[in-house]
């Protein structure tokens, strides 16, 4: 590794302590909203995630404060980025509505407080189940997928005769510079075809409870530039303000989906956000004013609905492991000469508490918590406690190779930063290892568990023996 990323990886790290709203410095321990994260992660025990109740009203301060010159803004929180009950009572008590998935994701946020009008249900498959559930509880909106869910809602609310809010899913065909399996406007799965549109609106407006409210998309997740939102959302107003015409009818409000990019990493002298989606490119204000922009060449009075996730709870939270174990060995090449030789580091979390980063090859800072003010110079590989060869951490600092103090020893407390977005959700119980608790930290830095770690029993209540 060379000297200059040595260099810039620590450079960064001092840059993060001096002026990072979240983060401090005391005793030589790395502080999260001013709590000394080495006392807390022993008062726990390892590895778990904490969250910063601050951090998610400041995030969804940003979005409501980019979204201000259009006032007939509705912001819903994509609850499959955290459904911790405790995040989601978190943001129902900012004053923002959510996005649910699933039946039991919709469950969630109806019993955490939120109304069925304050709740979106996505998805590009629901089951009769989850449409029952959704149609019985009046939620604000459902984003039609496709032909046969619309015959669904149809059949369903004339059996319950209940009136059903729809917004139809189309997809503008517009790609965007972000990791392939997060795209989803673009030869994706979700939605229907623009020019299909027509023909389904036409098909909802004839079914009698079934109450069309607009058009719906979704450009992708981690975008690092405005002009896919900008593209997209003008397709979607051409097409909208076509079907006025056409048929005769106003829309009520335009969901113009999420995508606001968090920044994972933070150096964006020496990336290109363009071929680098670690890096955010485009703030919550960039987002907001290219499609505030391509609306208002339409219509100023209709409302706009979002439906952000990752940001609003990626940079809120941090995972905290232990160093457990530690081994030099060598690699050598198949003639048996030595090629290198490598420094492992193990903590005891693995691909199973962070998948969404083994999943989507995802970078994270991770610093050694309890040496926080140390330089991390030692090249180390960082690994899991998981049987599987693959289980150690692939997207480090310079290729497989992360930075810590040369001191580092069993014990100590690693953390990896930005870590709030879509892993907890993604954890699984691999190895029978159990997914982990999740404290909540308070305006005043006082912490309280929200989740508490799996036991034994809960692994194995399913089973039928």
């Amino acid at each position: 590794m060379s000297n200059a990323v040595i260099q810039n990886y620590n450079q960064i790290r001092c840059q993060t302590l001096s002026s990072d709203r979240r983060f401090g410095v005391r005793d030589g321990h790395l502080l999260f909203e001013g709590c000394d994260l080495h006392q807390l992660a022993k008062k726990y025990g390892t590895p778990f995630y904490v969250y910063s109740s601050p951090e998610i009203n400041r995030n969804i301060e940003e979005i409501r404060t980019a979204f201000a010159a259009h006032a007939k803004t509705r912001i819903f929180y994509a609850s499959k980025s955290c459904s911790v009950m405790s995040v989601l009572q978190t943001i129902r008590a900012a004053g923002i509505c959510a996005e649910a998935n699933s039946k039991y994701e919709v469950r969630k946020c109806l019993e955490i407080g939120f109304r069925g009008d304050q709740i979106v249900l996505n998805g590009v498959v629901k089951t009769p189940d989850d449409l029952e559930y959704a149609i019985s509880n009046d939620l604000y909106l459902i984003n039609v997928d496709s032909m046969v869910e619309l015959n669904l809602i149809d059949q369903i609310s004339r059996r319950l005769k209940k009136i059903v809010n729809v917004c139809i899913r189309v997809e503008p065909n517009v790609p965007s510079a972000t990791h392939a399996e997060l795209v989803t406007a673009f030869h994706a799965k979700s939605g229907f075809d623009l020019e299909q549109a027509e023909e389904v609106c036409r098909k909802a407006l004839d079914m009698q409870y079934v109450k069309l409210k607009g058009l719906h998309m979704h450009v992708g997740d981690q975008v690092p530039e405005s002009e896919p939102f900008a593209k997209a959302t003008r397709v979607l107003v051409e097409e909208m303000r076509r079907l006025e015409g056409v048929l005769n009818i106003r829309f009520e409000l335009i969901n113009l989906g999420g995508g606001i990019p968090t920044p994972y990493k933070y150096d964006e002298a020496n990336g290109n956000p363009l071929t680098d989606n670690m890096y955010a490119g485009i703030t919550a204000q960039d987002f907001a004013n290219a499609l505030i922009g391509e609306v208002h060449k339409w219509r100023s009075d209709i409302e706009i609905c979002i439906e952000p996730g990752r940001k609003v709870t990626g940079s809120a939270a941090v995972l905290l492991s232990e160093l457990v174990c530690e081994k030099r060995k060598t690699n050598y090449n198949v003639d048996g000469s030595i090629e290198c030789l490598v420094d492992w580091k193990f903590i005891d979390a693995g691909y199973s508490v962070m998948s969404d980063g083994q999943h989507y090859d995802w970078f994270f800072y991770v610093y050694n918590a309890s040496r926080i003010d140390q330089p991390h110079v030692q090249p180390v590989k960082l690994a899991g406690p998981l049987c599987d060869g693959g289980d150690y951490f692939h997207i480090g600092v310079d290729s497989e190779l992360f930075l810590l103090p040369p001191d580092s020893a069993l014990g100590d407390v690693v953390v990896f930063l930005d870590a709030g977005a879509y892993t907890i959700e993604s954890q699984t119980v691999y190895n029978n290892r159990p997914r982990t608790a999740v404290v909540m930290l308070d305006e005043n830095g006082d912490d309280r568990l929200i989740r508490r770690e799996d036991r034994y029993e809960d692994m194995v209540q399913y089973d039928v023996y």
